[in-house]
């Protein structure tokens, strides 16, 4: 592993201004707002520091690892 944090960048929803978000952990690693997108997913909420609109995104499970890996 690299030791760089991979970073997104999202829209707020509201105003539009862009906000970064990081992984919660190296299994989710992949970013959606649509929670039905993934098989298990870690919710998380970002406030926008333009307007303090609460964005969530969903990090998706990358799918090669087992359930009991952890």
């Amino acid at each position: 592993m690299s030791g760089k944090v991979k970073l997104k960048r999202f829209g707020c929803v509201n105003c539009g201004s862009h906000f970064e978000v990081h992984p919660p952990d190296d299994l989710h690693t992949t970013a959606s707002r649509i929670e039905k997108e993934c098989e298990q997913s870690v919710k998380m909420d970002y406030e926008c520091k333009s307007c303090g609109k609460i964005n969530t995104i969903h990090w998706c499970r990358r799918s090669r690892y087992p359930d009991w890996y952890a």
